[in-house]
C-alpha cells in the first residue's frame, strides 16, 4: 500500500522500449541506478514502468543503444495536476472534498449494539448518551476504556463487554450473564389457588393441606391446598402456617366461536409502483422533489439507506426511500369447501396461540352451521393442564393462627 501510495504521488510513465539491443539498454538503466518494475516482454522489445525522473535519464541510454522508446500511459499525481491545472474551481471544489470527508471522519456516525437480549438496546443508547458516547460525537474525546468500566458498573447482567471505535462506527459487543435462577421463599406462608375452572384430574402435594381431591370441580380462585396444617403436639394438636407446594391438573372445557363469511374482500395488486425519496442529514429530514403519488389504494414500503465512504465510514446521511404499490380492492366468493378448509386452520392457530404448549389437548369437536352469508363454528376443546397458583394464606386463615399460636 505504501509502495502504490509513493509511486502515484510522485508519477511514473509506462514505456515500450524497441530496439535490437534492448537488454544492453536495460543494463546500462540498471547501471544507472534507474528504478523499473513491471517488465514484461512484447514483440519486439519490452514494457516498463519508470519513475518521471527515471525516464529523463533513458534518453541517454536509448541513443547509445540505438533503441526506440514510446510512452504508453502517464499516471500519477503530477500528471493528473498537470491535466487540471487551469480548472482551479474543480481543484478547488475536490481539496473541499476531501478536507469535508476528513472532517465528517472525525465523528461517530453510527452505534452498533451486539449481543444483547435482556438488555434493552435503548437502555445501552441512553446511558452511553450520557457518557457523551452518541451520534455526532467527537471520536478522538470518547475514553473507551473509562466507557467500558462504566456500562460494566452500571448494567450488573454484563459479564464481558468491548467497546471499539473504527472509522466512523463505535460497536459495543457484550455478552450477558446467565439469569439466575427465580428462588422460591419456602419460609413465606402460602396457600395454592385455582388460577382457572376445572375439574381436577390428579393432585400431587409436596406441603400443605390438600382441600379439593380428584374428580372434583373447583372454581377460578378456590383454594386447593391450604397452607394451615394441623400437627400432633406434646399437648394436643397445633396449627402451623408452611409455604405449600402442590401440583394440580384439571380438565377444563374452552368454547371458539367465529363467524367465516362467503362474500370476502382481498387485495390485488395492479403491478405499477412508484418511489419517493427523502434525505436526513444530521437527523432533519430533506423530501427530494418528485411525482406525486395519484393512486388511490396503496401499500406504503419503507427503506432506510446510510450512506458509507467504505465499510468502517458511515456518513451522517441516511437515504430514505418509500414505495408505494397500486392494488384494487376485489370481492371473491368463498366455496362451502374453502370455508371449511378455513375454519379448521384459524380453530388449529387459535389453538397454538391461545393453550399453553404445556397443556394436553385431550378432545377437539368442531361443529359447523350453514347460514345465508356465512359458516357459523362452534368448537369445544378439552384440556388437560395445570391450574395451581401461589398465594398469601387467606386473611380468614392467618386471623385462626393469631388466635392460636403455635405450641
Amino acid at each position: 500500500m505504501f509502495l502504490w501510495l509513493w509511486k502515484n504521488l510522485r508519477g511514473y510513465v509506462m514505456i515500450e522500449v524497441t530496439g535490437f539491443s534492448v537488454e544492453r539498454f536495460m543494463n546500462m538503466a540498471a547501471h544507472k541506478g534507474i528504478y523499473m518494475w513491471n517488465v514484461a516482454h512484447v514483440p519486439g522489445g519490452v514494457l516498463m514502468c519508470v519513475t518521471i525522473k527515471g525516464f529523463k535519464n533513458l534518453r541517454d541510454c536509448a541513443k547509445k543503444t540505438k533503441c526506440r522508446i514510446k510512452i504508453r500511459q502517464k499516471r500519477g499525481a503530477p500528471f493528473i495536476a498537470h491535466r487540471y491545472r487551469k480548472r482551479k474551481i474543480l481543484v478547488g471544489g475536490l481539496l473541499v472534498s476531501v478536507g469535508l470527508i476528513y472532517f465528517l471522519s472525525c465523528f461517530v456516525w453510527l452505534i452498533e449494539i451486539k449481543g444483547n437480549s435482556r438488555i434493552s438496546r435503548d437502555e445501552i443508547a441512553a446511558f452511553c448518551q450520557e457518557q457523551g458516547l452518541q451520534i455526532g460525537a467527537f471520536k478522538y474525546k470518547i475514553d473507551k476504556k473509562k466507557l467500558k468500566s462504566e456500562i460494566s458498573n452500571y448494567f450488573h447482567d454484563i459479564s464481558w463487554l468491548d467497546v471499539s471505535i473504527k472509522g466512523t462506527k463505535a460497536t459495543i459487543e457484550l455478552v450477558e450473564t446467565i439469569p439466575k435462577p427465580v428462588m422460591i421463599d419456602k419460609s413465606e406462608p402460602c396457600d395454592i389457588v385455582a388460577v382457572k375452572d376445572g375439574l381436577i384430574t390428579s393432585i400431587i402435594t409436596g406441603a400443605g393441606r390438600p382441600l379439593v381431591k380428584q374428580n372434583d370441580v373447583v372454581k377460578k380462585g378456590d383454594v386447593l391446598v391450604s397452607g394451615v396444617v394441623i400437627a400432633a403436639g406434646d399437648s394436643g394438636d397445633v396449627m402451623k402456617a408452611v409455604h405449600a407446594y402442590s401440583e394440580v391438573w384439571a380438565k377444563m372445557y374452552n368454547e371458539i366461536n367465529l363467524d367465516i363469511p362467503y362474500q370476502y374482500e382481498e387485495k390485488e395488486y395492479t403491478g405499477r409502483s412508484a418511489k419517493r425519496l427523502a434525505l436526513i442529514i444530521f437527523g432533519k429530514s430533506f423530501a427530494i422533489p418528485g411525482k406525486s403519488i395519484e393512486y388511490e389504494s396503496y401499500d406504503k414500503s419503507a427503506r432506510r439507506t446510510q450512506l458509507t465512504f467504505g465499510e468502517d465510514y458511515p456518513l451522517p446521511i441516511i437515504l430514505v426511500t418509500d414505495t408505494y404499490r397500486e392494488f384494487k380492492t376485489v370481492s371473491l366468493t368463498r366455496t362451502l369447501k374453502e370455508a371449511e378448509e378455513l375454519a379448521e386452520a384459524t380453530v388449529n392457530a387459535r389453538i397454538i396461540r391461545e393453550f399453553d404448549f404445556a397443556a394436553d389437548i385431550i378432545d377437539k369437536s368442531v361443529a359447523l352451521e350453514e347460514a345465508a352469508d356465512a359458516l357459523k363454528v362452534k368448537a369445544l376443546i378439552t384440556t388437560n393442564q395445570r391450574i395451581d397458583k401461589e398465594q398469601p394464606i387467606s386473611a380468614d386463615a392467618a386471623a385462626v393462627l393469631e388466635e392460636r399460636p403455635e405450641a
